[in-house]
């Protein structure tokens, strides 16, 4: 959010320069730049919010950033048409609520305008540190391990263990997903990359751990107990940490027997 109030900033100023919807009439200068600007704050909060809590639920977050951001944007006018009538009737002439829904349209619009393209700049802007990582990997001089296996087979996508911090070793518990970013978890520590779970697993390959839960993947050999109370299983690992087995996997973590621990 650091990054993006400026653009919100100016965006208010500019607004409140043009006057749309009416404002230019009722508004001098001064009120319509703080009525955008707080207008403004509002609603990106309000996107910025329902952006991550809709980046938790897999299903919309495999959407395309621009369907995603529309729903936010639409959702995020609910709210917002209301907030307008309030600062409107404060800073300008008094707007009765029950005009909210007269009011929502031009507020859906213009709401989910911002929200849309603000997803895709911001969007843009972590593809371009993944692809800047991606790169940065690709060309670190191969590992002894590296060596070998190119020997016996031709080189493929870069090896996951590469990107972990040498501060943290390579002895790899766990991955965890957080939004565009990826928690390592090993036994020396944890650190964050900007790595997506699904792109991980797919350079881990599927010999190395299994994935437990929508946002978890656990390493074969990390696992020190099973704890089954509620009905609930939670996988204790070698440094404590507890990472729950949601039911999707539940038949995956038995088949590979962790379950008898």
């Amino acid at each position: 959010m650091p990054i993006q109030l400026p653009a919100v900033a100016a965006l208010a100023v500019v607004l409140g320069v043009i006057g749309p919807f009416g404002t230019y009439d009722h508004m001098d200068l001064g009120r319509r730049v703080a009525y955008f600007a707080i207008i403004g704050g509002l609603s990106w909060v309000q996107i910025v919010a329902l952006a991550a809590w809709f980046g938790r639920i897999e299903p919309i977050d495999r959407w395309p950033v621009a369907g995603r951001m529309t729903l936010v944007g639409v959702l995020a006018s609910i709210p917002s048409s209301f907030e307008v009538i309030l600062v409107q009737s404060w800073l300008g002439r008094p707007i009765p609520l029950s005009a909210a829904p007269s009011v929502f349209p031009e507020n859906a619009l213009l709401t989910t305008s911002i929200a849309v393209v603000f997803g895709l700049v911001v969007e843009q802007r972590l593809r371009a540190k993944a692809d800047a990582e991606l790169a940065r990997v690709a060309a670190l001089p191969p590992q002894p391990a590296d060596v070998a296996d190119s020997v016996s087979s031709p080189p493929s996508s870069p090896d996951f263990l590469r990107r972990v911090p040498p501060a943290l070793g390579r002895d790899l518990l766990a991955l965890e997903m957080e939004d565009h970013y990826l928690r390592i978890h090993t036994a020396l520590g944890s650190d964050l990359v900007l790595m997506r779970l699904r792109d991980a697993l797919a350079e881990l390959g599927p010999d190395r751990g299994r994935q437990v839960h929508r946002s978890w993947w656990v390493a074969t050999g990390a696992i020190a107990s099973v704890d089954r109370t509620g009905g609930r299983l939670v996988l204790t690992l070698r440094n404590g940490l507890k990472v729950p087995v949601s039911k999707t996997y539940r038949d995956s973590v038995r088949e590979a027997g962790w379950l008898e621990k």
